[in-house]
């Protein structure tokens, strides 16, 4: 079964909630803003919403995507751009751990794209070769647990810093409507038996202490607001019953 994102819809509004929305637009947008340079490699482009607005603002974006429906979709949806971003954008169907192009970028996209991978090394081996020297890359997955059938890794910042630290150093870790946010830049050689800092590991720390602190508190206030309807339901299916008793 295919993953189907449907990025587009849901930024420009038309499918789910408000808060999808918002949420959508807010991590598509910090990426854009964090991107570096001129040649951009969108990998798992989806729909193609990123590629299109950073192709609108001058860049030249390579779009790449598995799904064969995304990619008619991001074509579809850019032939609708004028002459100059159409130009400046290309979205192409194909595997990018078997890609064997010799262009490098200089910043590379991954947009809810490493939680798919059981083994991610695979692609992140990829991704070192594909960025130029100092290249940029910019990753967002899924913060913490998000129950989705081919959702093969649960991130955390610790963990998903880990990951990333043989082949880039992390240079930002945010978090953004339950998505967390990475920059991070190419080692110019893979270091598979890099440390962190303690320092670093700290405020990895520190970051999931905060946002995890948040989501207990709203899981607190959204249980009291459970709790005060189910009472309120109980003492109505009491007075209910106690009409019932009084007109029997």
């Amino acid at each position: 079964m295919a993953n189907h994102d449907r990025v587009n819809e849901r930024y420009y509004g038309e499918i789910n909630s408000e808060d999808s929305h918002e949420a959508t637009r807010t991590r598509v947008h910090w990426m854009c803003r964090e991107t570096t340079g001129k040649r951009i490699l969108d990998v798992g482009c989806s729909q193609g919403i990123t590629s299109i607005l950073l192709g609108r603002e001058g860049f030249r974006v390579t779009g790449v995507d598995l799904e064969e429906e995304s990619i008619r979709y991001a074509q579809e949806e850019l032939a609708k751009e004028s002459k100059p971003v159409r130009n400046h954008v290309d979205f192409r169907m194909l595997d990018i751990t078997q890609w064997k192009a010799r262009t490098t970028f200089d910043t590379v996209l991954l947009g809810e794209v490493l939680e798919h991978f059981a083994h991610p090394e695979t692609l992140l081996l990829q991704i070192h070769r594909l960025l130029g020297e100092e290249g940029t890359l910019i990753v967002t997955v899924p913060y913490g647990y998000h129950p989705f059938y081919d959702h093969k890794q649960t991130f955390y910042a610790s963990n998903l810093a880990m990951c990333l630290l043989p082949y880039f150093e992390v240079l930002k870790l945010e978090v953004h409507h339950k998505y967390l946010c990475c920059v991070a830049r190419k080692h110019q050689k893979i270091q598979l038996d890099v440390k962190p800092p303690l320092n670093q590991v700290l405020d990895w720390m520190k970051l999931d202490h905060t946002h995890f602190e948040e989501v207990e508190q709203q899981h607190l206030r959204s249980m009291k607001q459970r709790k005060k309807a189910l009472d309120s339901a109980v003492d109505q299916l009491k007075r209910l019953r106690r009409q019932e008793n009084e007109e029997g």
